[in-house]
This record gives structure tokens, sequence and C-alpha cells, in this order.
């Protein structure tokens, strides 16, 4: 069974201008995590790889400032140490780029796809206790 994907266009924001105050739009996010992540039985080409690449660098871009922000906890907090492994991780993914063979390439995606959701997770969680 092939499984057609459409690939919707979505805003990609740079880690540059992130700290523009931009609104966490959890929707798209989700939509697009889910669609990296859907269960298919033919690899993604390279383009839509490429493409999915530019959206999670995107979401990182928009999840990453507020959740590495210093907090109230103490400094050496599982928390804070849970988000600077993470966003080592995931500095360190988009520092190396996808590798070159497709199933690898794939799971990488899919690998930084999960964390992605989990930031997301988080920074819900964030908003709900600021207000």
């Amino acid at each position: 069974m092939t499984v057609l994907v459409e690939a919707h266009p979505f805003q990609v924001v740079s880690e540059a201008n992130a700290e523009l105050g931009l609104p966490l739009d959890t929707v798209v996010i989700s939509e697009s995590v889910s669609i990296i992540l859907e269960p298919r039985e033919v690899l993604p080409s390279a383009d839509l790889r490429d493409l999915w690449m530019s959206w999670l660098s995107g979401h990182f871009a928009l999840l990453l400032p507020p959740l590495t922000a210093p907090s109230s906890r103490s400094p050496a907090s599982r928390e804070d140490r849970l988000m600077a492994d993470t966003t080592a991780f995931v500095r360190g993914a988009f520092e190396r780029g996808l590798p070159d063979e497709a199933e690898a390439a794939y799971v990488q995606l899919q690998e930084l796809a999960r964390t992605c959701r989990f930031l997301l997770g988080r920074a819900n969680d964030l908003l709900q206790d600021n207000q």
C-alpha cells in the first residue's frame, strides 16, 4: 500500500527571529509532527525529508527559548538538566544535518519529531503554569 503525503506549507521560523514573541501554534506543530510520524510503507523522498527538517527547525526555534530560559528552580534541578540535554541533542542533530542514507535520515526525523512533541507538551505545561 502506498501512502500519498501532501506537504502543506508551514511558516518556518529561524532561531534568529524566534525571539519576536511569535505565538505558539500548537495545532500546526502537532499536525506536522503527526505527518512525520505517520506510518508509511515507502520512505519519503529526499525533498520531503528536507521539508520536514525545515518544519522541525522552525518548531524548535519557537519551543526551545522559553523552555531553556533560566528558571526559579534550583540551578541543578532535574528539569533544567533534562532541558539542557534535550537542547544539546536537538542542536547536535541540526548541526550534523540528515544522514545521506534515506532510512537513517527518516529515523532521525522521527526522533526529532518525537522530541518536538515532548517539548510541545512541556511548553503547554509552562503556559498553563503561567496563567
